[in-house]
C-alpha cells in the first residue's frame, strides 16, 4: 500500500459533529447521510469559504479514543471565528498518510484495508490521535482524498 509517514503540529478545525457509536457499520451508514445532509443545506460550501490553513480540503475527523466522547466532524481547518460552528483542535502527531481515489465507498474500504493489512505488519501502531480523512477533491463520484492514520514505532 503506498504510504509516508509525516509528523504534524496541531491544527484547529471547525464545522459540525456527529456522534460516533462503537459499532463501526453503523458509523458507515450515519457519515454519509451528515454529508448529504451538509451539501444539501449550504453549511459545506459555508466550511470551504472559512478554510485558510493546512491541511486544505475538507476533513472528516473522528475522535475515538477514551479521553473524550467518540464524534466524527466534517471540517476545515480554519483560523477565522466560526458562529454557530463547533470548534476542536487536532493535537500534533506522527501520521501514516494513505492516498487514493475514488467513490465514498472507496475510502471507508481503504480505512479497512489499513487497519487489517497494513497496521499489523508495518512496525507501528496506532497513536492517540483523531483519524483524519483529508477530501482534496470532494466530488462523490470521483473524490481524491488522503487518510489519515496516527501512529507510533511499536516497541520491540
Amino acid at each position: 500500500m503506498n504510504y509516508r509517514i509525516e509528523t504534524k503540529e496541531a491544527f484547529r478545525i471547525v464545522g459540525i459533529s456527529v456522534p460516533l457509536e462503537k459499532d463501526i457499520e453503523k458509523n458507515f451508514a450515519v457519515i454519509p447521510a451528515k454529508w448529504g445532509e451538509i451539501a444539501a443545506n449550504g453549511t459545506l460550501q459555508r466550511l470551504i469559504g472559512l478554510m485558510n490553513a493546512d491541511p486544505r480540503g475538507v476533513l472528516g475527523v473522528s475522535t475515538c479514543n477514551d479521553t473524550e466522547p467518540w464524534r466524527y466532524y466534517i471540517a476545515v481547518s480554519s483560523s477565522q471565528a466560526a458562529d454557530g460552528l463547533e470548534e476542536y483542535t487536532v493535537p500534533g502527531a506522527t501520521w501514516a498518510v494513505f492516498p487514493g481515489s475514488g467513490t465514498n465507498q472507496s475510502i471507508q474500504e481503504l480505512e479497512r484495508r489499513i487497519v487489517t493489512e497494513w497496521l499489523p505488519t508495518s512496525g507501528y501502531e496506532y497513536g492517540n490521535a483523531p483519524d483524519v480523512e483529508v477530501y482534496l477533491n470532494p466530488d462523490p463520484e470521483n473524490a481524491q482524498f488522503e487518510v489519515w492514520i496516527p501512529v507510533v514505532k511499536r516497541q520491540g
